[in-house]
């Protein structure tokens, strides 16, 4: 997807910048630099500096989520014609500069209720797609690239909203919303790390990678464990199914297929069906398969629901212990967030807030609305914090542990409103 594509990004000169201005992409890749992130809002001069002592020439820039680098009309001579008089108005309050709060939370629900119909109108269609696969029908390749670029078009306005939602459906375990959860997950990745050429294949590829699942016996695919030996094996047979199940459908990219047919092999060798290692797996396949197991651990489809934070956990060992490619679930984590939007948190303060926005520069420290004092106070408007940026005085905020917002009682999507 062409960069230029919004027309609230441009390109510009990194000698343009100023504080208070978006960035969404810089003009070298992350692998080249020190910013495994490349969204980022300029705080101050230092961060413009650092980006310029790194060779970074160019970057983009997203004015409907910071500032634009044009610089105001120069003001007029000062005379006697011009010197205010006392009746000038004041001021409106509205004129005040967004804080770093407010530009994090406003695309976010701005898209929320359109990523909510889009997100409704997609699992619809993967249910219609799944369906007819299992009654004998082709895949339906033009309603699945629909569905793929409906949920692009959301994410690149904000990925943080598409993502609340994929974290509101944790409780369903059915085979298409797993596959819309599984392709929102990638596309998050795929524009977060600008894989521009591959992203449309890659979203297919998430979205169709267990479509051979259709065409085994529908109790074995909702049971979740105690196999045979036998049932197992043909469980393992449901991605060379799904490849034989698109090769029929029309124009269908070489990189779907391979995902499809790739997505439970590891790189250890000990996957499925090929037991391909390493460098023989494409890296989207293994995008793929991580946010598969991502979805599956946050969902309870195998074992237990588990907290987004326990999955991380998870990933991380699974890619220390040669699994997944390391690099590669370090990039899932770093595009994902630690603590996703919607996740409830407590702080060391004693107030608890709602994830809206995770910080791409550290992991750690995302934007939250806090929705309960110190003192247990419950807020239904609380102030929209980043954990990032302390108050000069006050008391640094940080995470101490996640919550489950289901025992807790708390519904994320009521407090994700602007201020005012």
């Amino acid at each position: 997807m062409p960069k230029e594509a919004s027309t609230k990004r441009k390109r510009v000169p990194v000698s343009q910048l100023k504080p208070g201005v978006y960035v969404v992409d810089l003009d070298r890749s992350w692998f080249q630099t020190r910013f495994y992130f490349h969204r980022r809002l300029i705080k101050d001069i230092k961060d413009i500096e650092e980006l310029k002592k790194h060779g970074i020439r160019e970057v983009v820039i997203d004015t409907a989520r910071g500032a634009d680098v044009e610089a105001p009309p120069p003001d007029p001579p000062e005379t006697a014609a011009t010197v205010p008089s006392k009746e000038a108005p004041a001021l409106e309050p509205e004129t005040r500069p967004a804080s770093p709060g407010e530009i994090a939370i406003r695309p976010l629900t701005q898209e929320l209720e359109a990523a909510r119909t889009i997100h409704a109108e997609a699992m619809a269609e993967a249910q219609k797609i799944f369906d007819g696969v299992a009654s004998g029908s082709p895949v339906n390749s033009p309603a699945a690239k629909k569905v793929v670029t409906d949920l692009l078009g959301s994410i690149t306005r904000s990925p943080e909203a598409n993502l609340l939602l994929t974290q509101m459906r944790r409780f369903q375990s059915d085979l298409f919303t797993h596959a819309v959860n599984v392709c929102v997950l990638c596309l998050v990745i795929g524009t977060s790390e600008e894989f521009e050429d591959d992203i449309t294949s890659l979203g297919l590829g998430a979205l169709l990678h267990d479509v051979g699942k259709t065409r085994l016996p529908r109790n074995l695919i909702r049971r979740k464990e105690f196999y045979s030996e036998s049932e197992r094996n043909l469980l393992q047979q449901h991605p060379k199914i799904g490849a034989a199940l698109l090769e029929p459908s029309e124009n269908i990219p070489k990189l779907t297929h391979r995902i499809v047919m790739e997505h439970h092999e590891r790189i250890d060798g000990l996957g499925y069906p090929l037991g391909l290692e390493a460098s023989r797996i494409s890296p989207s396949s293994q995008i793929v398969a991580i946010t598969d197991a991502y979805d599956d651990m946050l969902t309870g489809r195998k074992l237990a629901p588990q907290q987004p934070l326990e999955v991380l956990r998870q990933l991380y060992i699974q890619g220390n212990a040669g699994v997944f490619d390391r690099g590669l679930v370090e990039l899932v984590i770093r595009c994902l967030g630690v603590y996703p939007a919607g996740s409830l948190v407590e702080l060391n303060t004693g107030e608890r807030g709602v994830v809206i926005a995770a910080n791409r520069n550290d992991s750690l420290k995302p934007t939250l609305r806090i929705i309960s004092s110190r003192d247990g106070l419950a807020l239904s408007n609380g102030p929209i914090v980043s954990l990032l940026d302390a108050d000069p005085g006050s008391v640094e905020r940080r995470i101490i542990r996640a919550l489950d917002p289901g025992k807790e009682r708390v519904n994320p999507l009521a407090y994700l409103k602007l201020a005012g």
